[in-house]
């Protein structure tokens, strides 16, 4: 070969022609034809492939392939040229190699064999076609790529193979299915593998001259290196009888005698390896073998020439016999057959597949500002488990969360087959989605299964929290009695647009300053709660819940109940309209106050989370077992539970009005500026302002809290973004407030605080 400095880069072909032809001139001097099969040539590596003429059908599927371990790959003559044939029905791969030289280097050797196993890359060639052909995608056929891969590889999932050859053929310019050197029933490795000999020269060539062979190969380092696992590992190689064959002086049998004197090495040799995965011959043919047959590699000579003097190498030979795989067609199509439906059965049988109890949870009727929980049942109808999540479709777009309003619990799991799974689906109906029509859709998505489409419903009825100023100042029967649909129309249209029904229900209805209910709940707290020091503690579950119920229903609150534990409406109660029927009373009220403007934005904390008050209790229990549980509670705690519960529920009207009474969008137009602000508020929301500052007033003036700690109270309450506003914005312009803006929010407020609410003398 030509192993001058410009071959090392440059590969020129014209010497691998002149040794295929000297190699078929001498091979064809016997009485057996042999053809060529292929060669590869990697500068002065080369590998060549005959068999004889008959057996030249039995070859298919043959590729080549070639690996430099010098400087990017290229530079240098060291590497290997390999080449991958099926015979018959075994894939059968030989490689020629050339490692790095120096008897120093056998660590460099090694990694030169570690590139090589690593990056000696055989493409798919499609049976009898040429690899061109296969890259520019003509002439492919998939069913014989599935059956050949599941031969090759014992692959027994018809769905893995399709998704490898579906993902790669997306695109046939990028195909790209590679075979490594091991992905072969049996490889040959073969070549200069440049081991030597770990002693010195003299004493080898003394053990030499002795015939010693054993005894050498002692100080081998291709079998040192084998038992370290450092290379050639799970590798065979005969028994070697002959004598190193390097290196000698060229044109002699004479050991190197030049001024280096390199000691004799075993360099050159032939190794093989065989698939870890294959039986053995005798455990898949029908054929009968003896003890010595039955391996798919039978070595049967071992030697060197040493009458060969035109190198410093001597040439190495290796005779074998190797078994290979037939396979009957016939009856592999059968058997083929049969699996592709066992196969698709199996697939079937592994897709997951469960049933819901119901594709529709329907909710019925539920109040805003309440939480109300439907169970369904989901089972497992399938063979294997079943992992499944929760996700919903909102403004068009998936999301791994529920809705705001909608949780589900679990959102994820695994079902076993045949077992049920209890899910839990909480509607929540606040001020954000009060106002909204509940009919979403949540997907049950599967994994590797169908997606299911769930429907969530409900008809919300209302209560007090969440409803406009405007619209609890138009009407005077209980909040319960009117549908929510004319909740929404009167929230969100003027008088003239009302629809017919709507306005014959608000016939003779009278108009109120500020809305009821804020009135009947600050009388309360100014009557009986002036003198708790403790007012804004946290407030009892069943009380705030007896209390709403009342309100909302138009039902007489038994004062007595909720003071002294003693029920007695005829003696003293309040009605959420009979005291508040005279509009000059209101007016009187809030006389005494000219001004409006507004101020800061603290988050006022509940006692339980928003979704707390509901009627749940009165599914359970009767009004008057609910009556008699607060009896306990009072007269075991006194009043203070009572009067807590009406001024958390004061914070909750207030802080739930879809509207706020002094919106956030407002308060900033007006620069802070209070008189701007005044003249800019809707009427009722002006009127039910003043009436919270008469009461804050009040408060002061009881001397009880000061106005810092009412500030903070009320201010988040009273002045904050509007609903419509919140949803313009990326997040709540309340986490947005930096602490410098309310600090001067805080400081205008108590400066309004002390114009319009003169400190006590």
């Amino acid at each position: 070969m030509d192993l001058s400095k410009e071959a090392y880069i440059v590969t020129n072909n014209e010497k691998e022609a002149i040794w295929c032809k000297k190699i078929e001139e001498g091979i064809n001097t016997i009485n057996k034809k042999y053809v060529k099969i292929t060669s590869q040539q990697m500068i002065g590596i080369c590998v060549f492939a005959f068999v004889k003429k008959e057996l030249k059908k039995s070859i298919s599927n043959v590729s080549t392939s070639f690996i430099g371990c010098g400087l990017m790959g290229i530079m240098g003559n060291k590497g290997a040229s390999g080449i991958r044939m099926m015979i018959y029905d075994s894939y059968v791969c030989f490689v020629n190699s050339h490692l790095a030289h120096d008897s120093t280097q056998v660590h460099r050797r090694d990694e030169d064999y570690r590139d090589i196993c690593k990056n000696l890359l055989f493409p798919y060639v499609p049976p009898n076609e040429n690899i061109n052909d296969f890259y520019n995608g003509t002439g492919f056929n998939k069913e014989q790529f599935y059956t050949e891969t599941m031969l090759r590889f014992n692959i027994t999932s018809n769905k893995w193979i399709n998704k490898m050859c579906e993902e790669n053929l997306k695109e046939k310019e990028n195909l790209k299915l590679n075979f490594t050197i091991f992905d072969n029933d049996i490889l040959f490795w073969f070549g200069d593998l440049n081991y030597r000999l770990n002693n010195n020269g003299d004493l080898i060539k003394e053990y030499i001259s002795q015939g010693k062979i054993e005894d050498l190969l002692e100080f081998d380092q291709l079998i040192a290196e084998k038992g370290k696992d450092q290379a050639f590992i799970d590798f065979y190689e005969n028994k070697i009888t002959f004598k190193p064959t390097y290196k000698y002086d060229i044109g002699t049998n004479i050991f190197d005698t030049s001024e280096k004197k390199r000691a004799p090495a075993y360099c050159d040799r032939v190794l093989w390896y065989k698939s870890q995965n294959v039986l053995k011959p005798s455990e898949i043919s029908l054929n009968k073998f003896s003890k010595e047959e039955d391996e798919w590699v039978i070595p049967k000579n071992y030697n060197s020439y040493e009458e060969l003097t035109i190198s410093d190498h001597k040439p190495v030979i290796s005779e074998f016999e190797i078994n290979v795989r037939k396979i009957n067609n016939e009856k592999y199509l059968d058997i083929y057959s049969q699996l592709i439906k066992q196969l698709d059965h199996h697939e079937n049988d592994s897709i997951p597949i469960i049933s819901v109890s119901s594709s529709v949870i329907d909710f019925g009727k539920i109040k805003n500002n309440i939480s109300s929980t439907k169970s369904l049942i989901i089972k497992n109808d399938g063979k294997v488990l079943s992992t499944y999540n929760f996700i919903t479709i909102l403004d068009d777009k998936k999301s791994t969360s529920s809705f705001p309003w909608i949780s589900v619990k679990p959102s994820s799991s695994t079902i076993y087959p045949g077992e049920s799974q209890i899910i839990n689906i909480t509607l929540t109906i606040t001020t954000e989605t009060a106002l909204k029509k509940i009919d979403e859709i949540i997907i049950l998505k599967v994994k590797n299964g169908k997606d299911m489409f769930l429907s969530v419903k409900s008809e919300i009825v209302p209560n007090i929290f969440g409803i406009p100023i405007e619209v609890l100042c138009h009407i005077n029967k209980p909040i319960s009695c009117y549908p929510w649909d004319v909740i929404l129309e009167l929230s969100n249209k003027k008088e003239k647009e009302l629809s017919d029904n709507t306005k014959k229900l608000m016939e003779n209805e009278e108009f109120s300053s500020v809305p009821k209910y804020l009135y009947t709940v600050i009388d309360f707290l100014i009557k009986y709660g002036k003198d708790e020091k403790y007012l804004f503690n946290n407030g009892n579950l069943i009380i705030k819940k007896y209390i709403i119920h009342c309100l909302s229903n138009n039902i007489d609150i038994d004062v007595n109940l909720l003071l002294f534990g003693k029920s007695n409406l005829s003696n003293s109660s309040l009605n959420p309209l009979n005291d508040f029927n005279s509009i000059e009373t209101m007016n009187t009220a809030i006389s005494s106050i000219s001004k409006v403007e507004k101020l800061s934005l603290y988050d006022y904390q509940f006692s339980e989370s928003k979704n707390d008050i509901s009627d749940a209790v009165y599914k359970n229990y009767s009004l008057e077992e609910v009556k008699s549980k607060i009896s306990v509670i009072i007269r075991k705690n006194g009043k203070l539970p009572s009067i807590n519960s009406m001024a958390e529920i004061l914070m909750k009207f207030i802080y739930e009005f879809p509207k706020a009474i002094v919106p956030y969008e407002i308060f900033k137009k007006s620069g802070q500026k209070f008189q701007t602000l005044c003249s800019s508020l809707p009427p009722r929301h002006s009127n039910t302002f003043n009436y919270l500052i008469s009461y804050i007033g009040n408060a002061i003036s009881n001397e009880l809290f000061t106005k810092k700690e009412l500030v903070k109270i009320f201010a988040s309450a009273i002045i904050r973004p509007s609903i419509d506003y919140i949803e313009k914005q990326e997040h709540d312009i309340t986490n947005s407030m930096s602490i410098s803006k309310k600090e001067k929010v805080e400081n205008a407020f108590n400066q309004y605080i002390d114009e319009v609410i003169p400190p006590k003398k």
